[in-house]
C-alpha cells in the first residue's frame, strides 16, 4: 500500500475541489492518506512570492475561473465575502494530534462551511460554535494546546523539506503534484501509467 500525504490550507479553493475529488482515487487504488494541514502563506514567503489574493488581477481571474470549474462539475461553491482571513485558528483544529479520528470528517465540515456556506472561519467564537454544533466540541479546546503548534510546524517544515511550494500538493514515493488539476497526473502514476520524457526533464532542469 502505498502512502500519500496530502497537503493543504482551507484558504484555497483549489485545495476544496482537491478534497471533494481525492476520493475517488482512494475508491480506485489501495493507499492510505495522511492530511497535512499546513499554511500556504508560509509556503509562499520561503520562497519569496506572492499568493494569488495578494495581486487582485490573479486574484480576480482566479476566482472566475473557480466558479467555472464548479459550475462546469457540479459542485456547489459560494465563498466568504471577506477573503482571505486568517486561518491559523481553524487550521489548528484539523491537525492530526487534535481531530484524531474525527480528522477526516472535520476537515469535510470545514471545507464546505467555507466554500460551500461562505463561512468566515477567524473569530475563535465562530469556530467554536461550527465545532460545536457538528459534536467537535473537545477538539476545539485541544487545538490551544502546545502539542498542537508544534505539529503545524513540522507539516510545514516537512512540506518545504520535500519543495512543497502551494497547496494542494500531493506527496508519494519521492513525486509531487501539485493543484487540483494535477489529480489525474497522480493517478496515471498510481497506475504505473505515468510515461514521459525523464531523461531530457534531468538535462533541462536547474
Amino acid at each position: 500500500m502505498k502512502k500519500i500525504d496530502f497537503y493543504f490550507d482551507f484558504l484555497s479553493p483549489y485545495s476544496y475541489f482537491a478534497w471533494l475529488n481525492h476520493k475517488n482515487i482512494l475508491a480506485e487504488h489501495d493507499v492510505a492518506l495522511d492530511y497535512k494541514p499546513v499554511l500556504m502563506g508560509r509556503l509562499f514567503s520561503n520562497f519569496d512570492f506572492k499568493g494569488p489574493g495578494e495581486i487582485i488581477v490573479k486574484r480576480n481571474y482566479e476566482l472566475k475561473k473557480c466558479f467555472r470549474y464548479a459550475a462546469l462539475n457540479q459542485i456547489k461553491f459560494s465563498p466568504p465575502v471577506s477573503f482571505p482571513f486568517n486561518p491559523l485558528a481553524i487550521i489548528r483544529t484539523s491537525l492530526k494530534s487534535v481531530a484524531g479520528n474525527e480528522q477526516h470528517r472535520l476537515i469535510d465540515c470545514v471545507f464546505k462551511a467555507i466554500w460551500a456556506e461562505s463561512t468566515i472561519l477567524e473569530d475563535p467564537e465562530i469556530i467554536e460554535k461550527l465545532l460545536k454544533e457538528h459534536g467537535f466540541g473537545e477538539i476545539f479546546e485541544r487545538s490551544f494546546e502546545r502539542e498542537a503548534k508544534l505539529e503545524l510546524k513540522a507539516n510545514i517544515k516537512e512540506a518545504l523539506s520535500r519543495d512543497v511550494f502551494g497547496v494542494p500538493s500531493f506527496y508519494v514515493d519521492d513525486e509531487l503534484f501539485w493543484g487540483n488539476d494535477n489529480l489525474e497526473y497522480l493517478r496515471n502514476y498510481l497506475t504505473g501509467n505515468d510515461s514521459w520524457d525523464r531523461k531530457l526533464y534531468s538535462s533541462l532542469i536547474k
